[in-house]
């Protein structure tokens, strides 16, 4: 009772499988909502069901393959470059780089094409580079919010105890944020999803699930675009247990210092 209780009170403390059932009453309305919605045009659950029944014995794995392999790598370059760019701000000098970056998540990626088609052939090359400037963009933002975000008393302190500039670099900036550039990447994948199926749609070589779904609105073939969008929705799921495994095993000294 007092694990129901808690779930109507702020900051509740709840156990792990009230969670479960909170969650599955949740699902269990928006499937209910989705049956019974009054909007003519969305396809029911059938429809999508039989949608994806149907791409399955044609081209989703093909498609799905070739938008997750586009989202990994340009994840992967943007993460890199991110790093690069946030980690250099804490130099005077090169902080104008740094500022610059951020600045320019204000222009649609749409805008860089003209400089992507004189730098790389049409197609794979300029998909990638399309997809990890856009998500650069944002990524350097989100990190250099949290290297800004570290105490002045911590560097003091490095001051006082002895620390060259490497070490305080080190161990007052990269050490302990580490874990956060990783909840950043993780944060910013969904950026991903957004770009693929825009450039898809832009540069339709190879296929993948952005250029399937153009191509099934078009003809107004809402079943298996929302099939296609569901799909989209496990690998985001899927994406988020990844990273959350994956800053534990990485850097186990994060979650101890969280429980302390």
């Amino acid at each position: 009772m007092n694990s129901i209780a808690s779930v109507f009170r702020f900051f509740g403390n709840v156990d792990k499988p009230t969670r479960f059932i909170v969650a599955g009453i949740w699902l269990g309305a928006f499937f209910l909502l989705w049956v019974f919605s009054p909007i003519k045009a969305l396809p029911y659950p059938k429809e999508v069901v039989a949608a994806l029944g149907e791409m399955l014995h044609k081209d989703l794995a093909y498609n799905t393959f070739v938008t997750l392999k586009l989202n990994i790598v340009g994840l992967l370059y943007a993460s890199v470059l991110s790093l690069v760019f946030t980690y250099i701000s804490v130099i005077p000098a090169l902080q104008p780089l740094n500022k610059t970056v951020q600045w320019l998540r204000y222009i649609p990626i749409i805008g860089f094409n003209l400089v992507f088609l004189t730098l790389f052939t049409l197609g794979w090359p300029m998909k990638v580079a399309m997809m990890t400037t856009g998500m650069t963009f944002f990524l350097t933002t989100g990190m250099t919010s949290v290297v800004t975000s570290i105490p002045k008393m911590k560097f003091e302190l490095a001051r006082v105890l002895g620390y060259g500039d490497f070490q305080v670099f080190y161990t007052v900036v990269v050490r302990p944020t580490l874990p956060k550039m990783v909840e950043q990447v993780a944060q910013n994948a969904a950026i991903g999803w957004v770009m693929v199926t825009s450039i898809e749609t832009y540069n339709r070589t190879e296929g993948g699930i952005g250029a399937q779904i153009y191509a099934y609105s078009s003809t107004n073939q809402l079943a298996h675009v929302y099939g296609l969008l569901l799909v989209i929705g496990v690998i985001a799921i899927l994406e988020d247990v990844t990273f959350t495994v994956l800053n534990r095993v990485l850097f186990p000294y994060s979650t101890i210092a969280e429980r302390g």
